[in-house]
């Protein structure tokens, strides 16, 4: 029989560590946008051509979400952490060393750099209130969108969501994947129930059902993170942040923008 031998193991001392302070990812891990599959730009000036030329099948130019695009830029993650560390919440204003206001994050300052000046009545949209509106679908309007979306009509899922992206057409790809960068909200291989809430807005021959608050959401969400981003280390509006910078800014380049 193998005796057993008495292994002298010292108790190993954790280290005090407070976690509501501990960063969950390293610096700058998370300072992303979210990717688009196609230039936004191009899908910008794609949609804006279909509705001047009266071929907007569904009305995508009029729910302004095209409008609410970015290009994308070079991210660097010291200049979010620097409009950062000058972020009055209060104020929701970034302020340069000299005390100055370089420019405020509202929904105001967006629609003012975008040159937008929404006249309907908007609502305003968040992940929670699509995930509620979900269940309120009814079958015909998630049949009619199935019917607009689906590449072939033998790939209708008969199961809830998720589904799989390679299912929808390239138009209803395009389009989600301008949507998710205003969300923030990063979709791979899947849409879920988030994503086909907002898609529900669209009838094809008819103007959007609801017009949604793009810039109020943007600022709200860009808010937010700052807010937590001490902690959390999430960002996902840097290419808002920078345009709102250069646009605000512009005098103070020794070069025209």
């Amino acid at each position: 029989m193998v005796s057993l031998i008495a292994l002298d193991v010292r108790p190993i001392t954790t280290p005090h560590l407070d976690l509501d302070h501990l960063p969950l990812a390293n610096k700058g891990f998370q300072i992303k946008d979210t990717s688009v599959y196609e230039s936004p730009l191009k899908l910008y000036c794609q949609y804006k051509d279909q509705y001047l030329n009266q071929v907007d099948k569904i009305g995508q130019w009029e729910s302004n979400f095209p409008k609410y695009q970015f290009l994308e830029v070079h991210i660097f993650p010291e200049i979010v952490h620097y409009f950062h560390e000058n972020y009055i919440p209060s104020q929701r204003a970034v302020m340069s060393l000299g005390h100055t206001i370089l420019f405020t994050i509202t929904a105001e300052s967006i629609n003012e750099m975008l040159q937008l000046q929404p006249r309907q009545k908007l609502t305003d949209i968040s992940i929670g209130d699509l995930l509620d509106k979900f269940p309120k679908l009814t079958t015909a309007k998630v049949a009619q969108m199935f019917q607009t979306f689906i590449v072939e009509e033998k790939h209708t899922p008969q199961e809830p969501p998720p589904y799989m992206y390679t299912i929808f057409s390239q138009f209803f790809q395009d389009i989600v994947s301008m949507i998710s960068s205003i969300l923030g909200y990063t979709i791979i291989e899947y849409i879920d129930k988030i994503i086909l809430s907002f898609m529900s807005i669209f009838t094809q021959r008819h103007p959007p059902a609801v017009m949604y608050d793009y810039a109020k959401y943007i600022a709200d969400r860009m808010h937010e993170q700052f807010i937590r981003m001490s902690n959390e280390r999430v960002f996902k509006y840097s290419s808002v942040l920078y345009h709102l910078f250069l646009y605000y800014q512009t005098d103070k380049f020794p070069f025209t923008l």
